[in-house]
């Protein structure tokens, strides 16, 4: 704390008591090692270590903050920066002040807020949701897919169509695959799903759930037994567990960011927040694809098969788009690629052509 000047200083305000909202016009007199607090009704001597005073943010009022909740209010803020600099605490008010003028600041911080913003959804978030997901014990994993399970049956699902014998025969083309892996037991449900149609889901609890329409659309076993490995390799990720994390953390963040939920109806607010969880599927499913070629490869199936049965699905869902609206172009091939949770079909069909016997 520095000696205050001789020269008498005087700052007009009001004050306010800590034991009450009226407030009583009131002078804040600073002369030597004192300072004095002049209202109607009292007159009130203060050290300077009794005095807080707050940071200048543009012309905003001011506030001293004073013993037993007391508070000075004032817009004269060029007279409580000349108080400020008779103290030491006054010292942050004044960097505060000259930071919020400097331009060249302002346009770094904008560009480090922008930097770290980036950064925490592209990289931490997806580091942060992994490191979570592998550290859930298997029990909540078990909990959240037998609860996706349940609710998918009594929705989208219905039971399978399919002949026992077809069933079995699945199944037991399917056992040396459905080995554990990361702690989950693996196990395959066939159902019946007009709308969901030809496509396979892996839960986070090591279920994988076929539909008829993806066995009647397969031309070959081996077909559904490639897009099995590849289902598992999202169990073995435990992508479904990352997939929930990741969507709470990205919701979470933005709401930190903008600091209202109602925020999230903005489009503005939640298109960015759609697409980056996009994104994030998308680099899961190529990783299940680099683990469902490894496991092809090891198990000495050709992957030819999945490639064969990836283009038959790409060709079905072209011909639903082209039913559901005859008028459509392809303007928007590259939005909808964007927008897809999938890599490129024909960057997934090429790779397992190139890697085929």
């Amino acid at each position: 704390m520095s000696n205050s000047p001789p020269s008498e200083l005087v700052i007009e305000g009001q004050y306010y008591s800590g034991g009450s909202s009226l407030r009583e016009d009131a002078l804040l007199r600073s002369s030597g090692a004192l300072l004095e607090l002049i209202t109607a009704s009292q007159r009130r001597t203060l050290t300077w270590k009794e005095l807080t005073i707050s940071p200048r943010v543009g012309n905003t009022p001011r506030y001293l903050h004073l013993p037993e909740d007391g508070v000075f209010e004032t817009t004269d803020n060029d007279r409580v920066d000349a108080l400020g600099r008779r103290s030491v605490s006054g010292r942050w008010g004044r960097l505060l002040h000259r930071l919020e003028h400097n331009l060249g600041l302002i346009l770094v911080a904008v560009v480090v807020t922008l930097a770290v913003t980036a950064g925490a959804f592209v990289y931490g978030v997806p580091w942060t949701a992994k490191a979570v997901a592998h550290a859930l014990p298997d029990s909540i994993a078990e909990q959240v897919g037998a609860t996706t399970l349940a609710s998918l049956d009594s929705t989208w699902l219905e039971p399978t169509t399919l002949p026992e014998q077809r069933q079995q025969a699945l199944r037991a083309h399917f056992a040396p695959l459905l080995e554990p892996v990361s702690g989950q037991l693996l196990n395959v449900q066939l159902r019946d799903s007009p709308a969901i149609g030809a496509n396979a889901l892996a839960l986070p609890d090591g279920t994988l759930i076929f539909t008829d329409d993806l066995v009647a659309l397969a031309q070959h076993d081996d077909e559904l037994l490639s897009i099995l490995a590849h289902e598992v390799g999202h169990v073995a990720h435990r992508h479904g567990m990352q997939g929930m994390v990741q969507s709470s953390l990205t919701f979470w963040l933005i709401v930190m960011m903008t600091g209202d939920l109602s925020a999230f109806s903005d489009t503005t607010v939640v298109l960015p927040a759609v697409l980056m969880s996009l994104s994030y599927s998308r680099d899961m499913e190529r990783q299940a694809d680099d683990y469902a070629l490894d496991t092809l490869q090891q198990w000495g199936i050709d992957p030819v098969h999945y490639a064969n049965i990836m283009a038959r699905l790409s060709a079905q869902a072209e011909s639903s788009a082209a039913d559901t609206d005859d008028d459509s172009d392809d303007r928007w091939a590259a939005l909808e690629d964007l927008l897809s949770s999938h890599p490129g079909t024909s960057e997934r069909i090429r790779r397992f052509r190139e890697a085929a016997h």
